[in-house]
């Protein structure tokens, strides 16, 4: 007689039970993953911007003072990216940019849409990502840049508004080569480079809005060739509104005029003297506007 063996398969409810493990597996494994990318991003983030902060001291050493945070002259306007790109691996790139014709101008078109990684954060959604600008009746199409230098700031903690005192003494100036011992609050107290990301799409406190036309200047800036530079605004007694309701927030809270990065807790940002640091949520707004000015005569401590 033959001997039957009888191969028993999965029961449906035991193949649920299994489903049901593998399910929840994932769920535990996918927030670690998620760190685990957040923090490899912001860390590739914070390279970049110590190899902008790298390259400004090189341009620095090089011709007698920091890049202009923008030029302004009529027929050659740009921003910084273009002065620097020698000194981040782009010179075959910074050759062929027309430096004495405007960004946006056609003869800087097939090189404004060059996409360079040192530029973008990693952090933003839908990268790469290109900002059509229009200067002067003039619209250009240009690769997308998330770092931005200060320009000034803007706070009813400083008297007027508007211009309160020596707001607009920053790290680089407009059209002039500013030296490293001209900032007399010292190179490790003043802030260089940081975060205004996610351009030409506005977010507030991280929430994609509908439209961008809300957001300052949002049709100038965002390429990397284009003006990189923000003012830091200040409303009501005591921080930085998001959305102009007189609440408190200093970083993060927009990407239309201050720090905005999309790193959970704070934004980096790389400092004349070389170095990157975190700039938390929450941080206190005189400390803000003190890193912002070059020559306020602020004492910071290291915690920011």
């Amino acid at each position: 007689m033959t001997a039957r063996h009888t191969h028993r398969g999965f029961t449906l409810i035991e193949l649920l039970v299994v489903i049901a493990i593998i399910a929840i597996l994932i769920g535990l494994l996918l927030p670690a993953v998620q760190k685990v990318r957040e923090a490899a991003a912001r860390m590739s983030c914070q390279n970049n911007l110590k190899q902008i902060g790298l390259a400004m001291h090189n341009y620095e050493s090089a011709n007698g003072g920091l890049p202009p945070r923008r030029n302004t002259t009529t027929g050659q306007r740009r921003g910084w990216g273009p002065a620097i790109l020698p000194y981040v691996e782009q010179a075959a790139l910074g050759g062929n940019y027309r430096l004495d014709k405007e960004f946006f101008a056609p003869e800087n078109a097939a090189n404004i849409i060059v996409p360079l990684k040192i530029f973008t954060c990693p952090s933003v959604p839908n990268s790469p990502r290109t900002v059509t600008v229009t200067f002067s009746g003039v619209s250009a199409t240009g690769a997308a840049g998330d770092y931005f230098g200060p320009n000034s700031f803007q706070s009813t903690l400083y008297g007027n508004p508007n211009l309160s005192g020596n707001n607009t003494c920053t790290a680089m100036s407009d059209n002039a080569n500013r030296k490293f011992t001209d900032i007399t609050d010292g190179t490790s107290n003043t802030l260089l480079v940081t975060e205004q990301a996610g351009r030409p799409d506005f977010y507030i406190l991280g929430v994609k809005q509908a439209s961008n036309t809300a957001q300052s200047a949002y049709n100038q800036w965002g390429p990397w060739a284009a003006y990189q530079v923000t003012r830091l605004q200040q409303f009501g007694s005591d921080g930085i509104t998001a959305d102009g309701d007189g609440g408190s927030c200093t970083i993060n809270c927009n990407n239309s005029q201050g720090v905005y990065a999309f790193h959970s807790g704070g934004a980096p940002a790389v400092f004349c003297d070389g170095s990157v640091r975190f700039m938390r949520v929450g941080m206190n707004p005189n400390t803000l506007f003190a890193v912002v000015t070059c020559n306020g005569g602020e004492i910071l401590s290291e915690d920011i």
